[in-house]
């Protein structure tokens, strides 16, 4: 609780560790669905590549806001000795 308090962050801070999670999550996801949207657009199933594309650019999008979140934490700051 003093950590809250100080405005610190835990590296063991569950929601801190769901975030990066769902940012891995995503970032998997939109690997997969560039896949579908290119072998897709290859078949000539126009529709579902655009569907595809845009899910794996929402996916991607989300990600990076997700890991975005994470590098704005609070560095632990040095103490001088």
């Amino acid at each position: 609780m003093a950590d809250r308090a100080e405005g610190a962050y835990s590296s063991d801070d569950p929601f801190h560790e769901a975030v990066a999670t769902t940012g891995l999550f995503l970032i998997i996801s939109a690997i997969i669905s560039l896949a579908v949207a290119l072998a897709s657009w290859g078949a000539d199933e126009t529709l579902i590549a655009i569907v595809a594309g845009f899910a794996a650019l929402i996916s991607f999008a989300t990600s990076i806001a997700c890991f975005k979140s994470e590098a704005t934490e609070g560095a632990p700051s040095e103490v001088p000795a």
